[in-house]
């Protein structure tokens, strides 16, 4: 058997999901209901097939080519200067909607098949883009006699050697692939596109159906569509070129550098948990302003409270960020999780990363995202986050808000296996003023301080020293 050969996609993620992209000379079916994206994704392959040099038909039922045409240059997918260029060739094949359409005799596709022979022969194509079946079926022929059509549209376009995308409407998120009742036997490639309501908030997935002859992800994966596309998050890092040195840099606050001896490892993920009022995003502002300081680029996104309302409060304690921020080594972005969702977030974090380039990550607080989700898309959203942050080799700072009275030494469920270090703030009310400690929970591959530690906050920030006997002793009380 030969090896299977693969077309690069040009979709953010989907080569990953699909192990190297959709197969050459063979159909891919992409299926969903209205309003997952298949047009959106179907214009990004064409584009991407034809960038590669593969001339490429884009059958257009359903709009027409003026309109995907301006779609496509709308995402800057560069259509029209490909059309120009004879490596994208659109053929409108819609029904005219001047006059009512009469239907009489037997439904015959071998006028469609001989247009596309046509064609082929006269633009030198190799590939080719269906949008969609769904609307090429209309009016529909009885099931037994479209699955026969469906049947010989595919194989007419294999015969050519034609690597096709098929697009069509499914009736509904889960269940039968199209609304045609023609399952995906006769395409080697199945995508679904789902957009459904979870925790009162749309999420979008995309899910490998089958790959004939092909390994392949299994399962779901987020994705959104923005305004450069279609982008898929596979949640697994690809690898990042590491080092074997050990590189430290510091957190910002002189007794919490003692405690991990010597500060952060570069490249890693950390996490404080402690409950509201402990000094959490105060910390996160000491991080970001030391690494501004040492002249990295940093990005600190805040989802609690307006950007003015944060620089204030930074300024009114001694720590100002303006002045960082005019010199370019910090950008701060505040947006509530509500007015976006979590895959356009990914998105949002990505192009920082990639067009900013931090050294380091700042979120404050995932506690507003985790409010604003469902259980499974805020998990989707932490190992997205976290896969992401692997792949580009930055370190982070992630804080998270516990409720009072909660332990904040016990590990988050499934964000301990995310976090290279946790760090627990905590005070305690019963005493005259508030008694604030720090523990280092945990930090992978590097020694720290088990005990807790006395925090202070004060004029500049925080401060971080050693408890005394005593002071031990009325914090093992206070756990107690």
């Amino acid at each position: 058997m030969s090896a299977l050969k693969k077309l690069e996609t040009g979709v953010p993620g989907l080569d990953i999901l699909t192990l190297g992209g959709i197969p050459e000379g063979r159909a891919t079916l992409v299926t969903g209901k209205s309003g997952t994206g298949k047009t959106v994704m179907g214009l990004q392959i064409a584009a991407n097939l034809a960038k590669q040099g593969i001339k490429t038909i884009l059958l257009a039922v359903e709009e027409s080519p003026e309109d995907m045409q301006d779609s496509g240059d709308t995402l800057g997918l560069g259509i029209s200067r490909l059309v120009r260029d004879g490596k994208l060739h659109f053929a409108n094949i819609g029904r005219p909607m001047d006059g009512p359409t009469i239907v009489s005799g037997d439904y015959d596709l071998f006028g469609l098949i001989h247009r596309i022979e046509a064609m082929v022969q006269q633009t030198g194509a190799r590939a080719l883009i269906l949008d969609s079946a769904t609307a090429l079926f209309s009016p529909r022929p009885s099931p037994e006699q479209l699955r026969s059509h469906f049947f010989q549209l595919v194989h007419a376009l294999r015969v050519h050697g034609l690597t096709s995308v098929i697009l069509a409407e499914a009736p509904g998120d889960y269940g039968p692939l199209t609304t045609m009742g023609v399952e995906d036997y006769v395409c080697d490639l199945t995508l679904i596109l789902r957009n459904i309501v979870d925790g009162g908030r749309r999420r979008r997935s995309i899910e490998v159906n089958k790959y004939r002859r092909s390994a392949h992800y299994k399962g779901e994966y987020p994705c959104t569509v923005t305004t450069r596309g279609l982008t898929v998050f596979p949640l697994d890092a690809k690898e990042h070129p590491m080092t074997s040195m050990v590189e430290r840099y510091s957190s910002g606050v002189e007794g919490l550098d003692a405690m991990t001896d010597g500060g952060w490892l570069r490249n890693s993920i950390i996490i404080v948990r402690g409950p509201t009022g402990s000094g959490k995003t105060m910390l996160a502002g000491l991080y970001a302003r030391a690494g501004a300081m040492r002249n990295e680029r940093v990005v600190y996104y805040g989802f609690e409270e307006p950007r003015p309302i944060l620089l204030r409060n930074f300024e009114a304690i001694g720590m100002p960020m303006v002045s960082l921020i005019d010199k370019g080594n910090l950008r701060i972005i505040c947006r509530y999780p509500e007015s976006t969702s979590l895959e356009d977030l990914l998105v949002s974090l990505r192009l920082s990363i990639e067009e900013f380039s931090p050294s380091l990550v700042v979120l404050d607080s995932i506690s507003s995202i985790e409010h604003a989700s469902s259980e499974r898309g805020f998990r989707q959203f932490m190992v997205g986050l976290a896969s992401m942050l692997r792949e580009f080799g930055r370190s982070a700072l992630i804080t998270q808000t516990i409720s009072a009275g909660e332990s904040a030494i016990h590990d988050a469920p499934f964000l301990s296996t995310i976090a290279d270090a946790i760090l627990a703030m905590d005070y305690s009310p019963h005493g005259y003023e508030l008694d604030r400690t720090m523990r280092v929970v945990k930090m992978r591959g590097s020694d720290h301080e088990t005990h807790p530690y006395r925090l202070a906050i004060g004029a500049g920030g925080l401060t971080v020293t050693r408890l005394d006997q005593e002071d031990a002793t009325r914090a093992r009380k206070a756990t107690a």
